[in-house]
């Protein structure tokens, strides 16, 4: 099992590495960089990369090693996976030193153990880094060796250009990579790798394309504590963000922004949840709220840009309506920019390395009075109830009359429903999923009524704001807004029956 933490960085600031005081008393010793020359292969049609896994042989000097890593969980930068290694005699792959370790009846063993597979064997990409390693025995006694590197990937299709700086447990808890991370950041700006030089090196051959990823099911135990619950959410919350960082990144995909602005949502609920029993450190929420907010304006733009003005796109004004979509879509693809330089930056970087060491550590308990850890060590059944029954009246309260609310009240209204919601689903396994279920279907109702109006009110807002800098789309920006405006007043019998469905719900008990 590799454990390996990742961090992309200028090859300009890698001195700016090796002078950093945590490298220091270590750095003496460390012998003058090697030239790594890492040979991938694979078939012609991509096999050992469909099945999510790569194959290499290294060669160091007169030496051969040969290595298969399979696809495994990457969490805040933390390659968490399994890797095959041992010695070969020759430049190319020897597949049947692998049967022993690779399962037959697993999607990789199955190429693994095909003769015909091992004969359609070639070259696809070239890595040459040269590295330099120091080892790292710290105050704990984990062990650590970071490693230095500078090189290209090259491939028939083009080459480009690698500076990192990897952190690999050789021995003790995870942790301590994000100790390390945290100090090195100190002395220079590293920002979180998203890829493998396997990654990299694929890009080259092939369009990569990252799907968004939506929040798994939280799974808990009814006799699990409330400290142990809020670590599965939490670590769940987490998980949908980690997976959605790449998208962002690539900017392909707006999907990967939503998805990703929706886990950090999720995030700041949970901690919000729990607050009264684990104290988040200060400052986690300002910073929490900067990542959305600089994900949440490209959202905006999406939205207004593709779904609202769908809905506005009619009645013989579709010149008008193109010239707006155009506009705003353009405004999207810049504010989706923003969004990837937020999350590719130093300040994402150590927000998401502080956060995680304060999640696996459990940093609160040094800051909780004796009457937390007494609740935090009690059932989160208990806890779950209470919570549900507390968000549930904040909502009723919240929401009365809700169709003839102002927007600032239904806004209020809206965010203590996906509160409600988010709450409901973290707890959901402790309840009867029949339950659960009639209970979400009748929110989740009034939530999309609420979410589209929500989108109206953004959208008269960002469509004002268009006008006035791209004189081109005031035709077409007054008719949105004048149609949305006209839904809005139509939905008003809709929202109050909803309203009236959900009032006649109870919490999952």
């Amino acid at each position: 099992m590799e454990r390996e933490l990742k961090l992309q960085i200028d090859s300009k600031d890698l001195g700016s590495v090796r002078q950093a005081p945590l490298l220091a008393p270590a750095r003496k010793a460390t012998a003058r960089p090697k030239l790594l020359t890492s040979t991938y292969f694979d078939t012609p049609d991509l096999a050992i990369h469909g099945c999510k896994a790569s194959l290499r042989v290294r060669a160091v000097g007169r030496e051969r090693m040969q290595t298969l890593k399979l696809d495994g969980a990457i969490n805040a930068g933390v390659f968490d996976r399994d890797e095959f290694e041992m010695p070969v005699d020759r430049d190319v792959p020897n597949l049947k030193l692998l049967h022993d370790a690779i399962p037959a009846d697993t999607d990789c063993g199955k190429l693994v153990h095909d003769s015909s597979v091992a004969a359609r064997l070639a070259p696809v990409f070239v890595t040459r880094i040269h590295r330099s390693t120091v080892d790292l025995k710290l105050p704990s006694g984990d062990e650590i060796e970071a490693a230095l590197d500078e090189g290209t990937v090259q491939a028939d299709t083009g080459s480009t250009p690698i500076a990192s700086v990897e952190l690999e447990l050789k021995r003790g808890k995870p942790q301590s990579l994000y100790t390390v991370a945290l100090e090195l950041l100190d002395s220079a700006p590293l920002r979180i790798e998203h890829r493998s030089k396997a990654d990299v090196g694929y890009e080259l051959l092939v369009a990569q394309h990252e799907d968004a990823v939506k929040a798994t099911p939280v799974r808990m135990k009814k006799r699990d504590s409330v400290e142990e619950a809020f670590c599965t959410i939490a670590r769940n919350c987490l998980a949908q963000v980690n997976a959605n960082e790449r998208g962002v990144v690539s900017g392909h995909d707006p999907s990967c922004v939503h998805q990703m602005r929706v886990g950090l949502r999720r995030l700041r609920s949970a901690l919000d949840l729990f607050a009264k029993v684990i104290p988040a450190y200060a400052g986690l929420d300002d910073e929490l709220r900067w990542i959305a907010g600089e994900l949440g304006a490209a959202r905006d733009w999406e939205v207004l840009a593709g779904a609202t003005l769908s809905q506005a796109g009619v009645d013989g004004k579709e010149e008008g309506i193109r010239a707006v979509r155009e506009a705003s879509g353009q405004v999207a693809v810049n504010n989706r920019q923003r969004a990837a330089d937020a999350v590719n930056s130093v300040r994402y970087t150590r927000v998401l390395l502080r956060l995680t060491l304060w999640l696996e550590t459990r940093g609160w308990r040094e800051a909780v009075t004796d009457e937390q850890r007494a609740a935090i060590d009690g059932p989160v059944v208990k806890f779950g109830a209470k919570v549900l029954r507390i968000r549930h009246r904040k909502l009723v309260k919240r929401g009365e009359r809700l169709a003839d609310l102002d927007d600032h009240r239904r806004h209020r209204a809206r965010i203590a429903a996906k509160k409600v919601r988010y709450a409901t689903e973290f707890f959901a396994s402790l309840y009867p999923k029949s339950a659960v279920r009639h209970y979400i279907d009748g929110l989740a109702s009034l939530q999309d009524d609420l979410g589209w109006r929500n989108d109206a009110v953004v959208a008269d807002k960002l469509l004002l704001d268009l006008s006035r800098t791209a004189p081109e789309t005031i035709q077409g920006a007054a008719f949105a807004r004048g149609y949305l405006a006209s839904r809005v007043a139509a939905d008003h019998h809709t929202l109050k029956a909803l309203w009236k469905g959900f009032r006649r719900l109870s919490p999952p008990q």
